[in-house]
């Protein structure tokens, strides 16, 4: 599948539309659930639920695997591997609270905006834990760009009294200060899972490995609900206190966002779903202005025309040329990156 000179996986294709998608309703519809005293729901029990829908999915995917034809995934399942998933669990528990909190304080765009600062964090995490998969130097120059086009398209944020009845200056800074460290706790589950993915008994289903990725979720965050109710906390909400339908449907929503997430790392990368991300930049933004009285300045289009050109540089099939001439000047041995295969010492097996 050929766009614009530019080679795309179908699989990965469809994977990205759909996680725009799912991104740019989840921003529209939590956005649209904010009131003045902030979100009238336990966010806590929204992403334990999401999270729950999630291993249910993919449980029950898993589940009607033809066992005789294709390898279920049990064949080298063992403690050790097991309990890593634990490590992306618990910082996608952290994370998924954070943005519910970042999107009420800084409004759909600028949330969008400030998200794609993982893209800087993803690029060199992903350089180190996977070195094998490192990037060229026009997408390095990309990953640049993307970053600047982050930086400009706000900046009027700054220059403004108001902005247009979201973020005021002391919100963005705190807003952004808790996405910037949200950027980075996501960067490295995000690169530390998708090397579970590629690395670990590789020819396991995916929907195995994300069983045991969601089961942790549901723990992390059942425990983390169960806290937030515990006599003492100054809260007497119920489970489902503030839930209406538009929040169900949020609900729902990040649970396929999740999924789809998966499948971007299966057949692409961590960096490509940074970009895919920042796509949502685009409509979040068109639909703010439609729904939220948002407006769009110049300091804006001159982001959407850098973040335009990062995305190009990126994917063009120019860096295909780029490494093809790396590889056939490599050394031997890759040089560089942390060894993370001293982690599970069982080699995969071939899945027959």
């Amino acid at each position: 599948m050929k766009l614009l000179n530019i080679d795309v996986d179908p699989r990965a294709f469809g994977a990205g539309a759909a996680l725009t998608t799912f991104i740019v309703t989840q921003t529209m519809l939590t956005a649209a659930t904010k009131t003045a005293q902030g979100l009238p729901y336990k966010t806590t029990s929204a992403v334990l639920l999401q999270e729950a829908i999630k291993l249910a999915f993919a449980t029950g995917y898993w589940l009607q695997f033809d066992y005789k034809k294709r390898y279920d995934g049990l064949g080298n399942f063992n403690t050790k591997s097991f309990l890593m998933y634990m490590i992306p669990g618990l910082i996608y528990a952290c994370q998924n609270s954070i943005v519910y909190t970042a999107i009420a304080i800084l409004g759909p765009p600028t949330f969008q905006v400030f998200s794609n600062f993982k893209i800087v964090t993803t690029a060199i995490l992903h350089r180190i834990i996977l070195p094998n998969r490192g990037l060229t130097i026009i997408q390095w120059l990309a990953v640049a760009l993307l970053f600047i086009s982050m930086v400009i398209s706000k900046l009027g944020v700054f220059t403004s009294e108001q902005s247009s009845g979201w973020a005021s200056q002391q919100d963005l800074i705190f807003g952004g200060g808790l996405l910037i460290v949200n950027s980075t706790m996501s960067a490295f589950s995000g690169v530390f899972n998708e090397w579970l993915i590629k690395k670990i008994d590789p020819e396991a289903p995916l929907q195995f490995k994300n069983m045991q990725l969601y089961f942790f979720g549901v723990m992390l965050n059942l425990i983390g609900n169960m806290l937030q109710s515990a006599p003492g906390t100054n809260t007497e909400e119920g489970f489902f206190a503030g839930f209406t339908p538009v929040v169900w449907l949020i609900i729902f929503n990040n649970a396929a966002l999740g999924i789809s997430v998966a499948y971007i790392m299966k057949y692409a990368n961590n960096v490509i779903k940074c970009f895919t991300s920042a796509v949502a930049v685009y409509i979040a933004t068109y639909l703010s202005t439609k729904f939220f009285n948002e407006t769009i300045d110049l300091a804006f289009v001159c982001g959407v025309v850098v973040l335009t050109a990062a995305l190009y540089l990126y994917m063009g099939n120019h860096n295909k040329v780029l490494k093809a001439h790396d590889e056939a000047n490599k050394p031997n041995k890759e040089e560089g990156g942390i060894d993370l295969e001293c982690l599970d010492q069982e080699k995969p097996a071939n899945g027959n």
